[in-house]
């Protein structure tokens, strides 16, 4: 039987892999699947594969489809729907996606920043709920970040806000991917993490982490590195407290310019649970002496959306923008 329920349709594009999927006005995911990202040179073939499987989303989910919400990991600008930056796919920077996708599938279509989709996500359906200023992290391959501020996620006119990967918590620090050194991202990623712990390994210290890599330092990545710590490993508790203290760090600058309610981490790295939560509160505890009784490090928590954020994120897009204008 034909339903009437709204839909929005999102996708969550990724250099690797995408998800398209369905959200209704009351938060439930309905319909989501995933593929491949196309590597290709040409903007159209990844906008029409984009556009076919939105429609499949649409086709898969009793009801009408009101709009599409589209995250992306780059510099895009919401009004426009054009895309600037794509770093891990180039094909489509200085894109005017949003008008073509709009064309192709005869419906409105929303763009925005990745990390503004999932902050978007935990604001309305996740850890944030309660929240109506909201700091979010996201860590994993870089560190990226939102700001809600008034129960509105904001990015501003040059969509900078929520960059927290590109503060400097070192002066001195290594270079970073943006041009400068010693920047959060530059300092606790993934690859800084990994070769935090292979130096420590390289410089003879027994660990835990040679046997879980069968002696194939290549094989070291940060869940690896987390499940050492939780056993109790020396050299992965030490790494684990060092990229604690960055995380920390960044987030005492946050607390300043945000003044958050809730500080709510996200991303694969996250996932390292109390090993690195522990060091990032004692930190904040120690280091953000203006908050002191204003905000207390329990406060830090972790995403409640997992890998689906960005989906629902680009979905509530859609509500969002009909709803606002």
């Amino acid at each position: 039987m034909p339903s009437d329920k709204r839909i929005a349709l999102g996708v969550d594009l990724g250099g690797t892999t995408f998800a398209a999927g369905a959200l209704d006005a009351d938060g439930t995911l309905l319909h989501s699947a995933s593929y491949k990202t196309p590597r290709t040179d040409d903007p159209g073939l990844i906008l029409n594969q984009l556009a076919a499987r939105t429609r499949e989303a649409a086709q898969a989910t009793p009801g009408e489809a009101v709009g599409l919400g589209i995250g992306i990991p780059g510099v895009v600008d919401p009004e426009t729907g054009r895309i600037s930056i794509c770093p891990n796919l180039p094909a489509l920077d200085g894109t005017d996606a949003g008008p073509i996708l709009s064309e192709l599938l005869e419906m409105p279509v929303f763009l925005a920043n990745d990390a503004f989709c999932a902050t978007l996500a935990e604001l309305r359906w996740g850890a944030g709920r309660e929240a109506h200023n909201m700091l979010l992290l996201t860590l994993g391959t870089g560190i990226g970040g939102g700001v809600a501020l008034d129960n509105r996620v904001i990015r501003g006119p040059r969509q900078l806000i929520g960059e927290i990967g590109h503060t400097i918590v070192k002066a001195d620090g290594p270079p970073c991917g943006c041009g400068n050194h010693g920047c959060l991202e530059a300092l606790a990623g993934r690859t800084p993490i990994i070769n935090l712990a292979i130096s420590k390994i390289q410089s003879g210290r027994e660990t835990l982490l040679l046997t879980l890599c069968e002696g194939d330092l290549k094989r070291i990545d940060p869940r690896m590195i987390a499940a050492a710590a939780q056993q109790g490993d020396d050299l992965a508790l030490e790494v684990m407290a060092q990229v604690g203290e960055w995380i920390g760090l960044g987030i005492c600058t946050g607390i300043v310019f945000v003044d958050p309610d809730l500080v709510v981490l996200g991303g694969g790295i996250a996932a390292a649970g109390d090993v690195l939560f522990g060091p990032i509160r004692r930190t904040v505890a120690a280091r953000s002496q203006i908050s002191r009784g204003k905000f207390h490090p329990s406060n830090i928590v972790p995403a409640q959306l997992g890998n689906d954020a960005g989906l629902y994120g680009a979905a509530q897009l859609v509500w969002e923008r009909l709803h606002n204008g």
